[in-house]
């Protein structure tokens, strides 16, 4: 065992978590599953598995993360996604960096983050590859834990940022159905944001989202590679982007016409 705690978040995830947590157990001193109210497998499968499964009701993604952190044991922490699976070369990099402490200095490691296609022959096989901080010392990298955040990645506090060769598999699509459900939470999720942080979206932001962010997924991310099906997903983060800001924008009228009725009844009081 390496003096390294694994965290997930998860929400009915029997599908993918098991894969996952296998390829941590054995090696991870701790696991830690916190879970916003499967009605799945989800917790049957942590338990068996040997990880330490705990309730925590929901509050967005970088705070249900901050919260999985702070229940670790160990000051260096994994974080994983339930769709998430480590390769060999990277099992076996970690294990051999972490045979002795990091540098006082190091705040953390990032690697590789690839797209795994759901099936072979599947025509969703092409993401283009991201370096990310995963694996973070929480005295010097840290979530945020703000309300109905997305933001979920550990921001370094204080220290340098290495890399460990060897690639996270981002198993993320299901299926189309999956994707949809996933997109419509989360742009919930960032309108609820957008209007607590008082953003202003304008009429020529919320025209110019839709093709904008197509083309940047479409084109740029390179899901023209995927065929038709990357044209789907082109669209449906597209839409994603776009709902965002039209839910703020629908949430910030139902606020201020709430608020000119309430006005509008202390003074018909008053009278």
């Amino acid at each position: 065992m390496i003096p390294v705690s694994v965290y997930f978040i998860t929400m009915n995830e029997e599908q993918r978590l098991a894969e996952s947590i296998a390829r941590v157990s054995g090696w991870a001193d701790e696991v830690i599953v916190v879970d916003s109210g499967s009605t799945d497998g989800t917790e049957r499968i942590a338990r068996e598995a040997g990880a330490r499964f705990v309730f925590h009701p929901w509050q967005g993604f970088a705070h249900q993360k901050a919260y999985a952190a702070s229940l670790c044991r160990n000051d260096w922490v994994l974080d994983l996604d339930a769709d998430e699976v480590l390769s060999d070369e990277l099992i076996q990099n970690i294990r051999q960096r972490f045979e002795t402490e990091p540098e006082s200095d190091c705040a953390g490691f990032k690697m590789r983050w690839v797209l795994s296609p759901p099936l072979a022959g599947h025509p969703y096989h092409y993401e283009r590859p991201q370096k990310l901080l995963r694996i973070y010392h929480r005295s010097r990298a840290a979530i945020v834990p703000e309300a109905n955040s997305n933001n979920d990645r550990p921001q370094v506090l204080a220290g340098r940022v290495g890399f460990i060769s060897g690639d996270v598999l981002h198993r993320t699509l299901l299926n189309l159905s999956q994707l949809e459900r996933k997109f419509s939470q989360l742009s919930d999720e960032q309108a609820a944001w957008y209007v607590a942080k008082g953003r202003k979206i304008s009429s020529v932001r919320l025209a110019g989202e839709f093709p904008l962010k197509f083309l940047k997924y479409y084109l740029l991310r390179g899901h023209c590679r995927n065929g038709w099906f990357g044209l789907a997903t082109s669209i449906a983060n597209a839409n994603r982007n776009f709902m965002r800001l039209a839910k703020a924008r629908e949430l910030q009228l139902v606020k201020a016409l709430e608020a000119k009725q309430s006005a509008s009844g202390q003074r018909s009081d008053r009278a």
